[in-house]
């Protein structure tokens, strides 16, 4: 691999080999003493080189629905802005992904705007071009962390071309 690879490509090379799918992997440098390496940064901000050490572990595994109904086409989408939105409007071109990564649908958010109203716009491509969405509920995952509805995505920390992950039920208790 390339010192310009992301962790998130090192995951994918793994997936291959493994068939562990990259939202399960979790890496740490210095065979397992290190800190979680994150999908976002370079093998060489991590001070990964050739022969370095690290640790590969899978969390335990999110059962599976049943297969979503297909939609034709991705579709970029823009959210407006809400009222609870402060500072800068820069827009951000996020990808969305639903569990198992069966669909993908870029969107164009607002770096202010609230998580929910991400959720408000999927919500509205679901009925208008039928996007899947899971019936029981569900919640947002961004570089392994559950999203909060009402903290923004600048707040998240999500940047240009990031993904954001669909996964099926609720989150409760703790924070």
């Amino acid at each position: 691999m390339d010192p310009n690879d992301t962790v998130l490509a090192l995951k994918e090379k793994i997936q291959e080999i493994e068939s562990v799918h990259v939202s399960r992997l979790v890496l740490q440098s210095n065979g397992g003493g290190g800190p979680e390496l994150q999908d976002h940064r370079t093998l060489r901000d991590c001070d990964i080189t050739n022969n370095s050490e690290i640790s590969a572990t899978a969390r335990p595994p999110i059962p599976a629905p049943s297969p979503p109904p297909a939609i034709s086409a991705a579709t970029t989408a823009s959210v407006p802005t809400g009222s609870g939105s402060s500072g800068s409007n820069k827009k951000l071109k996020l990808l969305v992904v639903t569990k198992c990564a069966t669909k993908k649908l870029p969107v164009e958010v607002n770096a202010g705007d609230n998580v929910s109203e991400l959720r408000k716009e999927l919500q509205r491509l679901h009925q208008k071009m039928n996007f899947p969405l899971p019936q029981e509920g569900y919640f947002f995952i961004y570089k392994q962390n559950v999203m909060e509805d009402e903290q923004s995505f600048r707040w998240h920390q999500c940047g240009q071309g990031d993904t954001i992950e669909i996964f099926n039920g609720s989150v409760t208790g703790g924070s």
